[in-house]
């Protein structure tokens, strides 16, 4: 289908992975899964502990809270990347608004490969402070 991705063309522009080399991209994508989803499936759901990563390889998302639209994800544009590192509850509502192919990391998988591949550690943590800064330097209103 016109317009898809592959998930080691794709997981190298997530700003978790973008500093990872091409072997360790692939370690990942080994670890992960691809899955379907239909119009109207729920992905992951708003007060759910996240056990996950998603990159969206094809297809359009809408990220939903208390009734809102609060952004539209499609090709190449990914969801639950804190999750990964931490077991708190999702913070919205993820659902398919048309057919929807993602890859899909679930945490334990990443754990056993941080356990593998320490230098995975590294670049992550670099954009975890880049976000912690972001968000530090952001006016309040």
């Amino acid at each position: 289908m016109a317009g898809d991705l592959t998930a080691s063309d794709a997981l190298g522009s997530v700003p978790f992975f973008s500093g990872l080399d091409k072997k360790l991209l692939k370690t990942i994508v080994a670890n992960g899964k691809e899955i379907q989803y239909k119009a109207g499936d729920t992905i992951v759901r708003q007060g759910e502990v996240g056990v996950g990563f998603f990159l969206i390889l094809q297809g359009q998302v809408e990220v939903r809270s208390n009734g809102k639209v609060l952004a539209t994800l499609s090709t190449g544009g990914f969801f639950g990347e804190m999750s990964l590192i931490d077991d708190q509850p999702r913070s919205a509502n993820v659902v398919a608004v048309q057919p929807t192919k993602c890859f899909a990391l679930t945490t334990w998988s990443f754990s056993s490969i941080l356990s593998s591949h320490p230098e995975i550690a590294m670049p992550i943590l670099k954009e975890v402070v880049k976000r912690l800064r972001t968000a530090q330097s952001a006016p309040t209103s």
